[in-house]
């Protein structure tokens, strides 16, 4: 029992010292390609969806890709990420004796960086045969990250974003099918802190945290925005056996622009953002084998984004281009299988995950599991980070 104790109580030490770094606020600059609501079958297949998006992910990847879903489609997933320098925090620190100290602690958290996040949403996709099909999809997404750096004076990164997102949107097929259109209105609510550093020193020598940082986000300090988002897809009939498809899209057309008051920087605007993609689907019978390429932000205006906003070399195309396959066993709907194995790249990283329904041939229950990188630095090929999400999915 006294060794399970000195084990809590590194962890509690070793989450404080991340945590306290809140309360300090020199920016640090971060070039991740944050997007909320991303799909854990589309991070396992190299995070692509912009022509290969027939289930609920189509509304935040593509919502003409909405016209694909076969099925109605009800869903409460609940989804937890954690990067792989999460996992080995803990596992490092519960091997620590009991006379270890806060150093020796902070020793060992020395360049590795805690990343967590977490999404409940509900989703509900309608389709009414060839004629349309409605979706929508609201929950809340927090993320998290958190990181201890610079031997000589140790630094403390903190990061913070905390969205409630609305997205109603409907895809319906035109020139019998071959053309599919969609369009989806988003509302957000977001609280953002951005990424920040603090000395050790500064901060136990502080007397009173909260007055110097102020709350940390929650429900009553979000900042309101509302969006629209359009996109297509084409099939194409000159390569009718490999079901091949076009896709493109506009997200936050008109601009993602929230409620802030005039001293405030947070949530940052974000520009209409242009992606476009390829999709191949060949018919396998009781397999499915999936292909996808896409590239996305094509004017390489992503807010979270500064170096490629200004630079826009080759490497920053690199950091935007996404590919992946999916092997289906046994499919249940247009959006799932019984069975599926993935594997992509997302921004030159390798990725794979898989997907399991215990319900065979139903959507009782659905569980995903993926494992990516993606760049956190602001200059491409910057600090990948290895993350590991997993979702499990209540509906049918």
């Amino acid at each position: 029992m006294s060794l399970l104790r000195c084990r809590t109580r590194k962890l509690i030490v070793a989450f404080l010292i991340l945590f306290l770094g809140v309360f300090y606020t020199l920016p640090v600059q971060s070039g991740e390609l944050r997007r909320p609501f991303q799909g854990v079958r589309n991070l396992g297949m190299g995070n692509a969806g912009i022509a290969l998006s027939f289930d609920e992910n189509a509304l935040f990847y593509n919502p003409a890709g909405l016209v694909g879903v076969d099925a109605i489609i009800v869903g409460l997933p609940l989804l937890l990420e954690v990067s792989e320098d999460s996992v080995d925090i803990v596992n490092e620190i519960s091997k620590l004796e009991g006379s270890s100290s806060t150093a020796e602690v902070v020793e060992l958290l020395m360049g590795k960086r805690a990343h967590f996040r977490a999404l409940i949403d509900i989703n509900v996709i309608m389709p009414f045969g060839e004629l349309v099909t409605l979706g929508g999809a609201s929950g809340y997404e927090l993320q998290l990250d958190l990181g201890v750096r610079n031997p000589v004076a140790i630094e403390i990164d903190f990061g913070m974003r905390l969205d409630q997102i609305t997205n109603l949107g409907f895809g319906l097929p035109l020139a019998r099918g071959r053309w599919l259109f969609g369009a989806s209105v988003e509302e957000v609510k977001r609280c953002d802190m951005p990424l920040t550093t603090a000395t050790i020193g500064t901060v136990l020598t502080s007397s009173n945290l909260s007055d110097t940082f102020g709350p940390l986000c929650n429900l009553n300090n979000l900042k309101k925005a509302q969006t629209f988002n359009f996109g297509f897809q084409r099939r194409l009939e000159s390569a009718s056996a490999l079901k091949m498809t076009w896709g493109f899209t506009a997200n936050n057309v008109g601009g993602l622009k929230f409620n802030r008051s005039d001293n405030e920087t947070s949530p940052a605007d974000q520009e209409p953002e242009y992606s476009t993609g390829l999709s191949w689907q060949p018919d396998w019978g009781p397999f499915r084998w999936l292909f996808a390429l896409d590239l996305r932000d094509l004017t390489m205006k992503h807010a979270d984004d500064t170096y490629c906003q200004t630079k826009k070399d080759t490497n920053c195309i690199i950091k935007r281009l996404h590919f992946g396959t999916e092997l289906g066993f046994f499919p249940i709907d247009s959006g799932a299988s019984t069975f599926a194995i993935r594997a992509g790249y997302n921004q030159g990283y390798f990725t794979h995950g898989l997907e399991f329904n215990p319900f065979i041939f139903a959507r009782g229950l659905n569980l995903q599991y993926a494992v990516y990188k993606t760049e956190t630095g602001n200059k491409p090929g910057d600090r990948p980070d290895k993350r590991r999400v997993f979702q499990i999915n209540f509906g049918f």
